[in-house]
């Protein structure tokens, strides 16, 4: 292994480090550092030198953080950077949080299975729920006993 499998490592790395920025999870940026890393462990082997490995891990790092600055700086620029990013600001909408006195006692039907967590029909809304306890089958009928920490804890009944 020689300095083409080093460049090759360090383009790749700061590609995933790059795309990463925009996806969610950490797992893209996670595989280039450990590329970026294990390019500079072919680079000692291959120069055998702490001096040039030492020089390699600083020019990777540096290039690190200009890949990740022009990431973040140039492609919300660029036409899928347009797309994926939401350019205008939303004002006089919230979040709808359930309150507990609105949905305790209401009655309704299981849309997904609850393992604990699924989905549910109630008063002809779709509702995150979480199942008191075990397993709650679609289509069973279900009311609303609880709501903690802005989940509605839900009882299979009949």
């Amino acid at each position: 292994m020689g300095w083409t499998t080093i460049i090759i490592f360090t383009v790749v790395g700061l590609m995933l480090i790059a795309v990463d920025f925009y996806l969610p999870s950490l797992v893209l940026a996670g595989v280039g550092v450990v590329l970026l890393l294990t390019a500079t462990l072919i680079g000692y082997g291959a120069t055998g030198s702490v001096n040039e490995t030492i020089l390699l891990f600083c020019t990777e790092a540096a290039l690190g953080f200009g890949v990740s600055y022009a990431s973040i700086k140039y492609f919300p620029r660029t036409r899928p950077g347009r797309k994926m990013i939401l350019s205008e600001t939303q004002t006089g909408v919230r979040a709808q949080s359930p309150q507990a006195n609105d949905w305790i006692g209401r009655e309704g039907v299981a849309h997904t299975p609850l393992r604990p967590a699924g989905a549910a029909l109630i008063d002809g809304q779709r509702l995150d729920v979480v199942a008191e306890s075990g397993v709650i089958e679609s289509g069973s009928r279900i009311k609303i006993i609880a709501v903690n920490e802005n989940r509605l804890v839900v009882r299979k009944i009949g």
